[in-house]
């Protein structure tokens, strides 16, 4: 969009906090880029990057590098400096679609919580380590092949646990924030 006007009172605002944007272009993106966003991305960047992100974490067995990343909103797609990582924990989860979902709840929570107590105003963003990347996905990537076949394995929370137990290492992760 390059006429701004439609967004007047949106942009008379503190703080902009996007989430489940598509590609963000002309105008608005420079614009939100001023007002320094924040941008949530349901995966582990650099880990996870574009589309359906915990799904392929899942589905790759890599449940330690399910969650969210809180980074600044740039150009590139999931590529802004990071904030933290925000991760689920097994309370209230029964399987693996619990466990993903959680990861949404643990953004939004992080975020209520750190904007609160202003904590989110202190942090020195992070650049992403792109050599460290497994997996860049588009929305024609998921299809009903690949989560037929991720649901008959019905992957129970245990399976989850051991996998965590065995692979969860929190050095990687930038200010973790579990919920």
């Amino acid at each position: 969009l390059n006429d701004l006007n439609i967004f007047e009172k949106a942009l008379d605002s503190d703080l902009f906090i996007v989430f489940g944007s598509s590609f963000i272009k002309g105008k608005l993106i420079d614009e939100l880029l001023k007002r320094r966003s924040i941008n949530i991305h349901m995966g582990l960047s650099p880990f996870y990057r574009g589309s359906s992100c915990n799904f392929w974490a899942a589905y790759e067995e890599n449940f330690h590098l399910i969650g969210s990343t809180i980074h600044l909103l740039s150009k590139g797609l999931d590529s802004g400096d990071i904030l933290y990582h925000a991760l689920p924990t097994f309370k209230n989860c029964n399987n693996a679609f619990d466990f993903s979902m959680k990861s949404v709840l643990a953004a939004h929570e992080s975020l209520i919580s750190k904007i609160k107590d202003e904590t989110i105003y202190n942090y020195i963003p992070i650049k992403q380590d792109k050599t460290l990347e497994k997996k860049y996905t588009r929305n024609s990537e998921f299809d009903d092949f690949h989560a037929n076949e991720f649901l008959k394995r019905n992957i129970t929370i245990n399976h989850i646990k051991d996998i965590l137990n065995k692979k969860r290492d929190d050095n990687f992760l930038i200010r973790p924030f579990f919920y």
